[in-house]
């Protein structure tokens, strides 16, 4: 089986010898680029499956790289941005760019690892009425290999949880109660295994889909020890 190939983009060379040794360790192919020049040149030339960078660098960011790679070229490799500091604009254009993942350093390695392992086909109804923020969601939960459909009238949505059995439902805890309650209570009618999480435009979309990875995970967990 080919190993997945990573390259390791930071302006930081002892986060990129720390992260290289790891990635070997866990059987992965991985290789280096000191800052976004480099690493430009390296994902024009290869095809990488992964490209783990830091989205805050001298001269070329993040950002730019990857729009600059999306202009000449297209490409399948995922792309995983950390950063050291809270920037939602930088965060809202990464997913706009399709980013596989956001994530704050200190950086967890095991996320990246799970990150790079997992493939997910998980179910994902985003039931939110605002345009920005429903899109800003759906796309980084697309990015990230789940199943996403989404909804923006309170019937629609209900059509949907009754003919699918979502693994999770998103919906905004701005809107009316009598709505949240019709989502809710429909999820309970049904006894499905549905999560319902609430959000709001307080809250950046990679915490939401942080929270669903959690809570799945936790679900999966649970049902092992269940069957156990």
């Amino acid at each position: 089986m080919k190993k997945p190939s990573i390259l390791i983009v930071d302006d930081h060379p002892a986060i990129r010898s720390t992260m290289l040794d790891i990635l070997d360790e866990e059987g992965f192919s991985a290789e280096q680029a000191v800052d976004g020049e480099e690493a430009l040149g390296k994902c024009l030339e290869n095809e990488y499956d992964f490209v783990l960078m830091d989205v805050q660098m001298p001269e070329l960011n993040g950002i730019q790289v990857l729009t600059k790679i999306r202009e000449k070229k297209q490409t399948q490799s995922r792309f995983i941005f950390f950063s050291a500091y809270s920037v939602p604009e930088l965060e809202e254009q990464a997913a706009a760019l399709g980013s596989y993942a956001f994530l704050r350093k200190p950086i967890k390695v095991e996320k990246i690892i799970n990150l790079i392992r997992d493939k997910r086909g998980i179910p994902v109804l985003v039931h939110i009425e605002d345009a920005h923020m429903r899109t800003c969601l759906a796309n980084l939960l697309k990015n990230q290999g789940y199943q996403t459909i989404e909804t923006t009238t309170l019937d629609d949505a209900l059509i949907q949880l009754r003919q699918i059995n979502y693994s999770c439902l998103i919906y905004d805890s701005d809107s009316s109660g009598v709505e949240q309650d019709a989502l809710t209570s429909t999820v309970r009618s049904l006894k499905t295994d549905t999560i319902c999480i609430a959000t709001n435009e307080d809250e950046l979309a990679s915490e939401v889909v942080e929270k669903i990875g959690f809570l799945t995970e936790q679900r999966k967990r649970d049902s092992l020890n269940y069957t156990i």
